[in-house]
């Protein structure tokens, strides 16, 4: 795929209101196609301008299934899964070698652009932290505390430096129990990946989202900036309310929060956003980030980076990179505030 992951998007203005695609009326209207449909254990949505594209649906499906054929610790086949687990057993079935060029072209991609990300967020974002995922996972199920041991077991295989490549560019471990997990990183590839496909159709406005993370470019059929809404961070929110709406001008957005998807230990609220660093769970003032960048990918990655850091830090991380945007949502202590941060 190759794609340059560098530049930068803008937002044009915010608007608190609570309506989403909300635009001026033109005269001319310009047909809409969308379509929708299921993608690497969520969903995807799709608007576009002009004419239909014959099979976008089943070229989407095959996209999906590759990027997935690749990057999912889900599948016992892929090739995250027998990097993992150290084996190439997979590639001397005749049917699955036939997917290997595919799967080490995306695989190469997420850990080149990882390594690059893990670096300038001083690992707040770190895939090489599969294995601590796995302990909490465990422990969330026991409904118990993640055990000192077992992170610091983890942290001793942990690290994207322990993953090089030859002189063919093919990936190595200097560590065979280092194991990576992409899942905050995969949604944001797969929308850059379906918008590079859209454009390469002549496409020049189109919003595609991908489980919440999304880009747009161009116009929509009333001839204004996409809007896209940021729900409000507080436990069983309706998926309507919105803090914020954001009107945005050839740009990707990514969310993530840690208000959701959390247990108790003891009346102990334990969060599902891990820091890599420390191997534990974090929560801070901090209740969502919404990222921006020209790449989703980029801005899924900092996204759970700025989680992991907290308001402060992250504020700091946005500012010294002219390539991103973000929009934070905290608690002040008293009620929820927004801030933009360039």
């Amino acid at each position: 795929m190759n794609l340059n992951y560098k530049t930068k998007g803008r937002v044009i203005c915010l608007f608190f209101v609570l309506a989403i695609l909300e635009s001026c009326s033109s005269d001319k209207k310009i047909v809409t196609q969308r379509i929708e449909g299921n993608a690497i254990g969520t969903t995807y949505h799709i608007s576009y301008l002009g004419d239909e594209i014959a099979d976008l649906s089943q070229k989407i499906d095959s996209i999906t299934y590759a990027v997935n054929h690749g990057l999912s610790t889900y599948q016992v086949n892929s090739m995250v899964t027998a990097f993992n687990s150290n084996s190439d057993s997979i590639w001397k079935i005749p049917t699955e070698y036939a997917h290997f060029s595919n799967d080490m072209q995306h695989f190469i991609e997420m850990l080149t652009l990882s390594k690059t990300i893990t670096q300038e967020t001083l690992g707040a974002f770190d895939p090489s932290a599969a294995s601590l995922f796995e302990v909490y996972n465990r422990a969330k199920k026991e409904g118990v505390f993640m055990k000192d041991s077992d992170i610091e077991e983890c942290k001793k295989h942990q690290g994207m430096e322990k993953i090089q490549f030859d002189e063919k560019g093919n990936p190595y471990k200097l560590d065979s129990l280092v194991a990576v997990n992409f899942n905050a990183i995969a949604k944001g590839y797969l929308v850059d990946i379906i918008a590079l496909y859209l454009e390469t159709n002549g496409v020049t406005d189109f919003m595609v989202e991908v489980g919440g993370e999304l880009r747009v470019k161009g116009k929509n059929e009333e001839g204004t900036f996409w809007k896209v809404g940021v729900n409000t961070p507080i436990i069983n929110a309706n998926p309507s309310d919105f803090f914020t709406v954001l009107e945005l001008e050839n740009v990707s957005l990514a969310t993530s929060g840690n208000y959701q998807n959390f247990y108790e230990v003891n009346g102990t609220i334990i969060g599902h956003t891990i820091d890599p660093r420390s191997g534990k769970p974090v929560i801070n003032t901090l209740k969502s980030a919404s990222v921006l960048h020209d790449y989703c990918a980029v801005a899924d990655a900092y996204a759970t980076a700025c989680m992991v850091l907290g308001l402060d830090e992250a504020t700091k991380l946005i500012k010294a990179n002219k390539s991103l945007s973000a929009y934070f949502i905290y608690d002040d202590g008293t009620s929820l505030k927004g801030v933009y941060v360039e």
